[in-house]
C-alpha cells in the first residue's frame, strides 16, 4: 500500500464502508429466511396421528356450556376421540354416555334428567386422542431454530450498532482529517 490509499477521496471513506454494510444487511436476510425455512420444515417431521388415551382425567361435571377435555385438546394438532366412559370422581359410580354430547374436545350435558349437582365436583373422563409428536428431526430443528433466533435478536443489534458506529466515526474523522491539512 501506498500513501495515495490512505488518502480520502471527496466523497470520503463511505465507499469504503459500503461492501461491510452489505455484508451485514445480507447476512441479516439470509438468517431470517433461514429460520422461516427451518420452521417449515420442523412443522412437517412430527410424527403426527400419535395416539394415546387419557385415563380417568378429573375435570368438572359437564354443563349445558360444555367442558374442554385437557389432555387431547393440549396437545399439538390434539383430536379428542369420542368418550369412552365417565365416572363420579368419589363414588366410582358410572354416567351414561347418553347424557353427553361431544364436539372435537367439548363435552356437554344434554339431558334434562340429568344433575351434575347430585354427584362430585369432579368427572373423571376417559377418551383417546390422536396429536402430532416431537421426532428427534423435529426436536433439532426446533434446537437449531432457537439458536439462531437467540443469535439473531442479541448479536445481529450489537452489530447494526458497532457498524453505525464506525460509519458516523468514519465520516467525522474523514471530514476533519479534511480539515487539518
Amino acid at each position: 500500500m501506498n500513501e495515495k490509499d490512505f488518502k480520502m477521496n471527496k466523497k470520503g471513506n463511505i465507499q469504503q464502508l459500503f461492501p461491510a454494510v452489505l455484508a451485514i444487511v445480507l447476512t441479516g436476510a439470509l438468517m431470517c429466511i433461514g429460520i422461516l425455512i427451518l420452521s417449515s420444515f420442523q412443522s412437517t417431521t412430527y410424527a403426527t396421528g400419535t395416539t394415546g388415551i387419557s385415563s380417568n382425567e378429573s375435570l368438572a361435571a359437564a354443563t349445558t356450556s360444555g367442558i374442554t377435555l385437557n389432555t387431547g385438546n393440549a396437545l399439538r394438532d390434539g383430536v379428542c376421540g369420542a368418550l369412552t366412559k365417565v365416572y363420579n370422581g368419589t363414588a366410582n359410580v358410572a354416567i351414561g354416555l347418553g347424557n353427553f354430547t361431544q364436539t372435537g374436545c367439548l363435552v356437554t350435558n344434554v339431558t334434562q334428567t340429568f344433575d351434575p349437582a347430585g354427584y362430585s365436583a369432579n368427572f373423571r373422563y376417559n377418551y383417546p386422542y390422536t396429536y402430532s409428536a416431537d421426532t428427534t428431526t423435529s426436536t433439532a430443528i426446533g434446537s437449531t431454530n432457537t439458536s439462531l433466533a437467540t443469535l439473531a435478536s442479541t448479536w445481529l443489534p450489537i452489530i447494526v450498532v458497532v457498524l453505525a458506529a464506525g460509519i458516523v466515526l468514519s465520516i467525522l474523522l474523514g471530514a476533519f482529517a479534511g480539515k487539518w491539512k
